[in-house]
């Protein structure tokens, strides 16, 4: 898939996600819940035990989750979102995306940081990418572990007020390939599935693990998730992911050097050296493979970045980032899917596109069918507005570089008929 195609996908996301309050699937759905924050508070349930197991050193271990639920709360039956750290399956707890949990309960859902076992073996010489497969093969069981662990108690004695058909994972670095993993290992044809790989889940006892405590009986509650939040993660293999699908969101640094955007080796960061742990196929791969899919995926590319998982806490990113997660989770929780290809088929003809985009140079906008007079509106990152224009009637419109400084903004291009859809891109200058 080429740029222009990407982004105009992209436009495309957009125009959905601004009309998903016409027709709703869940029932709580009111147009800013799941969205945007409405809560002001969080209660917090900390350290409830679902799984135990044994380390990759033979060490037994209990497997914990925090969980946020929004204060206040009135209605009973609310989606959740389960988080795992990141910290290159040998470091890290589950504190780590506190932060990140607290957001999304103050938005409605209830969310759950979770607990997964982590490599505990010898460090010198650092263990071979057969032990690390069979390190992430774990923490795919843990995490399994907890979605049956909540599927059971909203079943049962609801503790947490959960709906246990919209069930989302997701994660930073590591956290985001395990619940990769989670949605993808074993989803798609077995031959697709190196035999390396394979020997690492026999031994786990299969695809679904051996996390989940005996004595709670809820071995036999699904493990499928609704959706995937991938920050910075990464497959052992893209062809994992088949067409009809779990929707995922991806956001990756494009020069990412622990956990690759596309293909090549995660590895371990230790002062000045960096170890190879193992062949990954990062986001930008993940989005290739869907190129032709027809569920909902999006991957938001930080340019010229050589961090890992920059975006979280960076000014400048860290919000948009944010907004287009809860958008990604609003769509697919809050809009009707007949509507949907409606809209997708309406739309179609009005979409438009930015290139080149990311540009240190100018940007040209332009419409593959220009289809009424518009108005062109620019905002900065934390929604300022810079630039507006009214009663344009050009296919092609440019934004000049001279005009803005480094960074994202948010184009609007809003048509004088009421009955098109506006459009929403983003654009970078470098």
């Amino acid at each position: 898939m080429n740029l222009f195609t990407k982004i105009s996908c992209l436009a495309l996301i957009f125009i959905f996600c601004q009309h998903t309050t016409a027709q709703q699937n869940h029932p709580s759905c009111d147009g800013s819940r799941y969205r945007t924050t409405v809560f002001s508070d969080v209660d917090t349930t900390l350290a409830v035990k679902f799984g135990e197991n044994t380390t990759i050193a033979g060490t037994f271990q209990e497997l914990f989750m925090d969980i946020y639920e929004p204060a206040g709360d009135v209605v009973t039956d609310r989606p959740a979102i389960i988080l795992a750290f990141g910290g290159s399956f040998i470091s890290g707890d589950r504190s780590q995306l506190s932060t990140l949990c607290d957001n999304f309960a103050r938005q409605g859902y209830v969310c759950s940081c979770i607990d997964y076992r982590l490599y505990d073996g010898a460090l010198f010489p650092f263990p071979d990418s057969t032990v690390m497969v069979d390190e992430v093969v774990k923490s795919v069981s843990d995490m399994k572990a907890a979605i049956r662990y909540l599927r059971k108690d909203a079943a049962t004695v609801d503790s947490f007020g959960i709906d246990a058909d919209y069930i989302f994972v997701g994660g930073a670095s590591a956290g985001a390939i395990t619940a990769l993993h989670t949605a993808y290992l074993g989803a798609s044809d077995s031959s697709n599935i190196p035999s390396f790989i394979q020997t690492a889940i026999d031994n786990n006892d299969g695809f679904e693990g051996n996390s989940t405590i005996d004595s709670m009986d809820y071995i036999n509650y699904s493990s499928d998730v609704q959706g995937v939040i991938n920050y910075s993660g990464a497959l052992a293999r893209s062809v994992w992911i088949t067409n009809d699908q779990t929707p995922v969101f991806s956001v990756h640094d494009d020069a990412d050097p622990i956990v690759p955007y596309g293909q090549g080796f995660a590895a371990l960061s230790a002062g000045p050296f960096t170890i190879n742990i193992i062949y990954m196929e990062g986001s930008f791969e993940i989005e290739e493979e869907l190129d032709s899919a027809t569920f909902n995926h999006e991957l938001i590319t930080i340019p010229n970045s050589t961090g890992h998982v920059s975006y979280l806490g960076d000014p400048v990113w860290e919000d948009s980032v944010l907004t287009s997660s809860s958008e990604f989770l609003y769509n697919e929780l809050c809009s009707d899917l007949t509507s949907y290809t409606e809209l997708l088929k309406q739309s179609i003809q009005h979409t438009a596109v930015a290139f080149p985009n990311p540009s240190a140079q100018d940007i040209l906008i332009r419409f593959d069918q220009q289809p009424s007079t518009y108005s062109l509106v620019v905002y900065d990152a934390t929604g300022r507005l810079l630039q507006q224009m009214h009663n344009l009637t050009d296919q092609e419109i440019q934004l000049n570089r001279a005009d803005f400084e480094t960074g994202l903004y948010f184009v609007q291009l809003r048509f004088d008929d009421p009955s098109i859809p506006s459009i929403q891109q983003k654009v970078i200058f470098k």
